[in-house]
């Protein structure tokens, strides 16, 4: 008994952090995302006021574009570069290392290099106008900061897909290639190889941090703050500028949508831990 009492002791003070650090904010939001302008008590107004307006939706609809498309294309660039690395070749540990290194760069740092990379002054403009490609900066195409998200996308995918690579890499120089070597040598092609053997066995770890790619994607700010277009605006910026109104008429609407990006943040952890459980169970 003085053993059990002693073990709850010991977590006493990171319950109290976490209550302090996560519980009460989080009560706090809630409470005042159920208050008025004037601080009285509207329940649940403030939320379909909210979150049927024109620009959440807009906004939601971006935001989902963008991590929905992000996640994608860094899964398929993840996947293919994991299996070209899964071969020995000459130089394997430097592409390996190299491959590594972007997961060290801040998102911020990513960010400022996607912009001078492929901004309308950027090198690629530069290179493009000393080859005769382009006559000047506004003949470049709009790459960065553009209505259509690609510069964000482009950012994420990059940013990210090594995430994924380092997963599915490990799957794949973890495992036999026993069933591959067989449908090989029973005539069968590369492509029907990879999906009907190899993509059954990376699927689980490629879901996992693919989960996990599109929660930071959604949720980020660093990046969409540097790269995003005032025509569409991602959700953390659209919640940080209505709680950064200086005349404070904006600050409930930031509440509901902290509370709905909480919420969706949530949801999208339950499920990795789903994933992860069952994969758990299968191994």
């Amino acid at each position: 008994m003085k053993e059990k009492l002693a073990l709850i002791a010991s977590f006493l003070p990171i319950i109290a952090l976490m209550a302090i650090g996560y519980v009460v904010p989080i009560f706090s939001n809630i409470v005042k995302s159920m208050q008025g302008a004037e601080g009285q008590f509207v329940g649940i107004d403030n939320y379909i006021q909210v979150l049927t307006s024109y620009y959440f939706l807009d906004s939601l609809a971006f935001t989902l574009k963008v991590a929905l498309v992000s996640t994608a294309l860094a899964m398929t660039i993840a996947v293919v570069v994991a299996l070209a690395l899964r071969e020995t070749f000459m130089g394997k540990k430097l592409v390996v290392l190299l491959f590594q290194l972007n997961m060290t760069i801040p998102r911020m740092a990513a960010a400022m290099i996607l912009m001078l990379l492929l901004s309308q002054t950027g090198w690629l403009s530069q290179l493009s106008h000393f080859f005769g490609l382009t006559e000047g900066a506004s003949d470049f195409p709009w790459l960065v900061r553009d209505s259509a998200g690609w510069g964000l996308i482009a950012a994420f995918t990059w940013k990210f897909f090594p995430y994924i690579g380092m997963s599915v890499l490990g799957i794949l120089q973890g495992a036999s290639r026993e069933y591959e070597d067989q449908a090989a040598v029973l005539g069968v092609g590369k492509f029907r190889r990879f999906w009907h053997v190899t993509l059954p066995m990376i699927i689980p770890a490629t879901s996992i941090a693919s989960i996990i790619v599109f929660a930071s994607a959604f949720g980020d700010y660093e990046i969409p703050a540097i790269l995003g277009s005032s025509d569409h605006r991602m959700l953390s910026i659209y919640t940080y500028m209505k709680y950064a109104d200086p005349i404070m008429r904006d600050h409930t609407e930031a509440y509901v949508l902290m509370i709905f990006m909480s919420l969706t943040l949530m949801a999208v952890i339950l499920a990795y831990r789903k994933l992860t459980i069952a994969e758990e169970k299968r191994s």
